[in-house]
């Protein structure tokens, strides 16, 4: 009897160490809160880099959600700490050690990555690699590329938010309301892209007067991970098109020199291919897209039948000029395929992709020889209210 009570006993005591504890737990009121990363070269040396985090002062949103605004206030919602070394691992590090608060990731929204870092292919990737082994960060972080120095985008007046990088994770999320803006660029998805080696576009952000831009969008190359330049906001509504991301906003025409406004609900892009040799392709993108009028003319009846065709003439010539604009920039000047027309290949066509896959936008570059036309049709479903015309 005694010798079972003893294995008993040793038993549960050896069941004491198996048992988990929190012997690791770090106390909410002693986390530092990073939310916002901005990495940009050392004005030392170009040999190293300078981080600057972003971090939540909870006092400051407690003042903030009581009507005092994050920078217009004594006690303000955040603060910036930045620090220069040789790799993202040793600047965490440093600023752990410069400030009272464990700086903790799990509430990271965004990292802002400078245009001359990103230039630089090996260190882009290294960057990524930073983030995404890091346990306490997540794949739907969001990513941008800074027209500019990426510190001074942490320093914007924040207006209606507590924190800059809530000002700015809001604009990030207007895709609906602008097509000259890219959807969020989410680091998991940059990742796939650079896996599977295709060029791609991520959303930029550029300073302005009290405030940023985030129009246009930054080219980047699959294969060598390295940014190559930006497009602009009328070339990036012609990608958006072409990659079926146009979620709403306005398209604006000329019509007898009267400007009138489109508001897109629905957008379609259809790709079809003919292939002449193993490395002459000709494309055929048919871009398609209903909506509203959202601006009507004085001096033109939009509820005119013919009115209407004259209308929808315009909006696709318009959509059809950007889209060829994007297509020759890429083509002629960054000889990358953002359009993801080698994506179709590989999805549709892989017996003809795989042998020139290495080929395709590197080597002989066959993309830059491709024919590809673009077709636009424009259908304006409802004309929405309207003034009256001068012929009532």
């Amino acid at each position: 009897m005694l010798l079972k009570k003893r294995s008993c006993w040793s038993s549960l005591i050896c069941i004491l160490f198996l048992l988990t504890g929190c012997w690791d737990r770090i106390e909410i009121d002693q986390r530092g809160f990073v939310i916002g990363v901005a990495i940009d070269y050392s004005h030392i040396s170009k040999h190293k880099f300078k981080g600057t985090y972003q971090i939540v002062v909870p006092s400051g949103l407690k003042q903030s959600s009581q009507g005092q605004r994050g920078s217009g206030s004594s006690g303000k919602a955040y603060f910036n700490l930045s620090t220069t070394e040789n790799s993202m691992p040793a600047i965490s590090a440093r600023l752990a050690a410069r400030t009272s608060r464990t700086p903790y990731f799990e509430h990271l929204k965004i990292i802002i990555v400078s245009s001359e870092v990103a230039k630089d292919d090996k260190i882009f990737a290294d960057l990524l690699d930073f983030f995404l082994r890091n346990n306490e960060m997540r794949r739907s972080v969001q990513i941008l590329i800074a027209d500019g120095k990426a510190a001074d985008i942490l320093d914007i007046p924040t207006f209606n938010e507590p924190t800059p990088i809530d000002y700015i994770t809001s604009i990030a999320r207007n895709d609906r309301k602008t097509n000259y803006m890219l959807p969020e660029s989410r680091i998991g998805d940059v990742h796939e892209f650079l896996v599977k080696h295709e060029s791609f576009a991520i959303q930029t952000v550029r300073l302005e007067e009290k405030g940023v831009s985030m129009t246009g969008s930054a080219i980047f190359d699959g294969k060598t991970k390295e940014f190559v330049g930006f497009l602009q906001g009328e070339e990036t509504q012609g990608l958006n098109f072409v990659t079926e991301r146009v979620k709403g906003g306005i398209i604006e025409a000329k019509i007898k020199d009267h400007t009138f406004a489109f508001r897109a609900e629905r957008t379609k892009s259809k790709i079809t291919m003919q292939q002449f040799s193993p490395t002459k392709f000709k494309f055929n993108i048919k871009l398609a897209t209903e909506g509203v009028l959202d601006k009507s003319m004085s001096e033109y009846d939009p509820s005119n039948s013919e009115a209407i065709k004259d209308l929808e003439k315009s909006l696709e010539d318009v959509v059809k000029a950007n889209t060829l604009k994007v297509i020759k920039k890429l083509q002629q000047t960054y000889k990358k395929d953002a359009l993801g027309l080698g994506a179709f290949l590989y999805e549709n066509h892989y017996k003809l992709w795989k042998p020139i896959e290495n080929d395709w936008d590197q080597g002989l570059n066959i993309f830059t020889q491709s024919e590809i036309n673009v077709q636009a049709e424009v259908i304006i479903r409802r004309i929405g209210n309207i003034i009256k015309t001068t012929k009532e």
